[in-house]
């Protein structure tokens, strides 16, 4: 695995495979033996080959969007007590939409660079020894060393609904258009991109304007998923939740035909393939020509439902790149809903390469 200086290296001759070793000293603020030497390794790792800085073809996925650090209390009983202290568990852990993505691809056996912003705080530090660890690429990803990681702050129910979240993402407007324009080349070069709508909504519309690839959206919170709706939408699909969907659609899935009408409303307004997913209901898929409803299980038992749509998006899109069947994409999305739904992870350990085939 490359060090940070070679990852820094590498991305320097993806934008221009022709760049010198003395360009390269020049913009690292390295000396030119010490880039000698970096190449030196790069080559015998087979990461780069030849004069010209060859770079060998890899397959591997783009996702874009937020990391955060989870700070959630489940009650312990129905009835919540506004104003008083209510008993419970409290959890804190990694999260983010674009991070649990890449996390559930990882073990999904897809290669994976996540392009985020984090912090030079705590949070930050763990989640990049996380990335690492789980050999998520963040040769992309931006570290900013005045602005903390963000952190969402969330009450669940005992069955794992949420009551109200609160999140502190301000570090997610450095995801930019003009930070995204300096990483084009990776980003077109990717089999397909998966981007959250925690974005800016400017984003958003250069990610619909410029990407060449598949690209796949997942719907964050009814404050956010109004920037996905844009008069240039380009995408592949939609993972979208139930409360989301509502919210842009005007319909709200509260029985199976409703749910159905509510997917297809969606399928017009963004002329798109829809999976919707609905608490206590299931996966309703929509692409305009046909029509589809995976249940869950009756008896599962719901820990939490913070991180499914992350694990049904990246299940979708791995599904796509093995050129699954609809029928077997659908099927393998509510077994990577219910995998997560059944544990307190954001990313279940059960959603891996073994459930993918």
């Amino acid at each position: 695995m490359p060090t940070e200086r070679e990852s820094q290296i590498l991305k320097l001759i993806q934008e221009n495979p022709l760049i010198t070793q003395k360009e390269l000293a020049q913009r690292l603020g390295i000396t030119r033996p010490g880039v000698a030497s970096h190449i030196s390794r790069l080559i015998k790792e087979g990461l780069i080959s030849g004069k010209g800085y060859v770079l060998p073809a890899k397959k591997y996925v783009t996702v874009i969007g937020a990391t955060n650090m989870d700070v959630y209390g489940i009650l312990k009983k129905d009835r919540l007590v506004p104003k008083g202290s209510n008993a419970g568990h409290i959890v804190t852990q990694l999260g983010g939409v674009g991070r649990n993505v890449a996390a559930n691809l990882a073990q999904l056996g897809v290669s994976t660079n996540l392009i985020t912003v984090y912090g030079n705080d705590q949070n930050g530090r763990t989640f990049k020894e996380d990335a690492l660890r789980r050999n998520i690429n963040l040769s992309y990803a931006k570290q900013l060393l005045d602005q903390p990681t963000s952190i969402y702050l969330y009450i669940n129910r005992k069955d794992g609904q949420r009551l109200i979240g609160v999140d502190d993402m301000d570090i997610n407007n450095q995801l930019s258009p003009a930070y995204l324009q300096r990483e084009i080349v990776s980003i077109n070069n990717s089999q397909l991109v998966v981007f959250d709508s925690n974005i800016p909504s400017a984003s958003i519309r250069w990610l619909y304007d410029h990407v060449t690839v598949p690209l796949f959206a997942k719907s964050v919170s009814v404050n956010k998923a109004p920037n996905l709706v844009q008069d240039n939408v380009n995408l592949t699909g939609l993972v979208i939740n139930g409360v989301e969907a509502s919210l842009l659609s005007g319909i709200k899935p509260n029985s199976t035909t409703a749910a159905g009408q509510c997917a297809h409303k969606l399928q017009a307004m963004f002329h798109t393939a829809i999976y919707l997913y609905v608490d206590r209901r299931g996966l309703f898929y929509d692409d305009g020509k046909q029509q589809a409803t995976r249940p869950y299980e009756s008896d599962l038992r719901v820990m939490n439902t913070n991180g499914v749509g992350a694990a049904m998006i990246a299940m979708t899109a791995a599904c796509y790149l093995r050129h699954m069947t609809l029928d077997q994409t659908l099927d393998h999305m509510i077994l990577a809903g219910e995998r997560t739904m059944a544990t307190s992870a954001s990313v279940s350990d059960q959603v891996n390469n073994e459930l993918a085939k």
